[in-house]
């Protein structure tokens, strides 16, 4: 028990650095709310006592803006958002926008609460898809609309695009702040063991100290860790003599990347439900790629040539108390880009850091891309005034919201979703970082997201969702497991829940 509430301290501290970053959260997962959808407002109030009923200009229309689902909640940030209010408000003379400021903790239960008083405000976000599919179903189809204006889609890329899109909801958002994911390596540690640094483009390969090249899959990643593993007499874990009881430096970590579906995602797009079915129908599945990507880690942590801390120690105070790589003591990471926000003293006394491409698997290179956008709830009064404010906020909005300007930093560390707003950005992270020389890396991982998402939807998904939590927390933290089953346990634990 000491061990797990370790691991869950640090996965809270990991949530409140993100959300204190401007970064891409992933919401506390609330107990599941059931209240009865024939709740009904007070005859005299169209919103919750808890949300105060501004004063509308006359002739307008109010759109409310609920923030604080994902990111948006930090004290630096607000005022920016306030200030995109203002613009909008000032730009046009039939819609009245305000936003509304609910803390990331209770977030779900506010806006179930809310929901269940027919009082949704008509505009959520930023929000990921964790966030988001906790309303699955319940968000308004853009492609009518995006129809209507022939609103120009050619300004993303294809590939982010697709991250929206549904059979069953259709397009529920644009991409608007993103976070591709790479390889962070330290450079020191990479110099000290006279080693190559990962490939920077992608289709490149790895060369190993002896002039063999290998591509850039897990197994090379695998290997290339070990090398980077070292225990207090500086053997690596491919030496005989190497000691796995005293290790001193790794050579690989997921960081806060400490999810199931996230390290099965950076094998190969899946999902845990198998799709169609309905209550009482449900099956789980987990897909084989996804399995090997478990064993991936299991034997990384607890096999005889380790490269990845176990999850008590990547908690301890050693190693940065669970921020690793800002510790100098990880050779590698996986993580989205938002974690420029957190790398610490690495840029400093402990060295420093860049990017190399994400690793394949069977030929194919897997990704996740953190997504950040704006929902319009399916039953707002008013969704073609919130189809015009999501708009101003993805085109114009954008601007003080993740591009900023000199003297002005954005109130999200994301990478613009627009492809012709990322010059300023990259910019800005040059001169942050002028020792990285890689960011056009990072930005290739766009090309890579994850189809479905690794937050995709699950029946009952806050318990769905928290047993896979504690199936990646026991991998960390238990040697001498049998993953087979363990995966079998886990699947089938899924399946009666998804037909609660």
């Amino acid at each position: 028990m000491k061990k797990m509430f370790v691991i869950l301290s640090m996965v809270v501290v990991a949530s409140m650095l993100l959300v204190s970053c401007g970064t891409a959260a992933t919401p506390t997962m609330a107990p599941a709310t059931s209240a009865p959808a024939t709740v009904a407002p007070a005859a005299t109030a169209t919103m919750p006592p808890a949300v105060p009923t501004p004063t509308v200009p006359a002739g307008k229309v109010l759109i409310r803006w609920s923030i604080g689902a994902g990111t948006g909640t930090d004290p630096s940030q607000i005022p920016i958002e306030n200030a995109v209010v203002a613009d909008f408000n000032k730009s046009q003379d039939k819609i009245f926008l305000v936003d509304e400021v609910i803390p990331n903790a209770s977030a779900p239960d506010t806006l179930a609460t809310e929901m269940a008083a027919g009082a949704f405000p008509d505009i959520v976000g930023p929000v990921g898809f964790i966030g988001s599919n906790q309303f699955y179903g319940q968000w308004l189809d853009l492609s009518p609309y995006i129809k209507a204006d022939n609103y120009d889609m050619t300004k993303f890329d294809a590939s982010l695009t697709k991250m929206f899109q549904s059979e069953e909801q259709g397009t529920i958002g644009l991409p608007f702040a993103v976070y591709p994911s790479a390889i962070y390596y330290n450079l020191g540690l990479f110099k000290e063991a006279g080693l190559n640094t990962p490939p920077t483009n992608y289709g490149d390969q790895y060369t190993f100290p002896d002039g063999t090249k290998a591509d850039w899959t897990w197994d090379t990643v695998k290997k290339v860790a070990q090398m980077l593993t070292i225990d207090k007499n500086g053997k690596n874990a491919l030496d005989p003599a190497f000691d796995p009881t005293n290790v001193v430096q790794y050579g690989f970590s997921w960081q806060w990347e400490n999810k199931a579906s996230y390290w099965g995602s950076y094998f190969a797009n899946g999902q845990f439900l198998v799709p169609g079915g309905t209550k009482g129908s449900y099956a789980a599945q987990i897909p084989d790629a996804w399995k090997a990507a478990w064993q991936w880690y299991y034997d990384g942590v607890w096999g005889k040539q380790p490269y990845i801390p176990s999850a008590t120690v990547e908690a301890s105070a050693n190693f940065d108390s669970g921020n690793s790589f800002a510790s100098g003591k990880i050779a590698m990471a996986e993580m989205p880009s938002w974690y420029t926000c957190c790398i610490g003293d690495l840029t400093k006394a402990k060295g420093q850091f860049d990017f190399g491409i994400m690793p394949s698997y069977n030929g194919v290179v897997g990704g996740r891309v953190d997504a950040d956008s704006f929902r319009i709830w399916k039953d707002s009064k008013h969704p073609q005034e919130a189809w015009e404010v999501l708009k101003y906020i993805t085109d114009v909005g954008i601007q003080k919201l993740v591009v900023g300007s000199a003297g002005n930093p954005p109130a999200y560390g994301a990478v613009p979703g627009q492809t012709n707003l990322r010059g300023p950005w990259l910019d800005s992270m040059h001169s942050e970082f002028p020792f990285a020389k890689n960011f056009n890396t990072l930005v290739a991982g766009l090309a890579y997201p994850d189809v479905p998402s690794s937050e995709a939807w699950m029946p009952n998904l806050n318990e769905a969702w928290n047993r896979t939590v504690t199936f990646a927390n026991l991998l960390g933290t238990q040697g001498g497991l049998d993953l087979n089953t363990q995966d079998a346990t886990l699947q089938s634990d899924l399946t009666t829940i998804f037909n609660k």
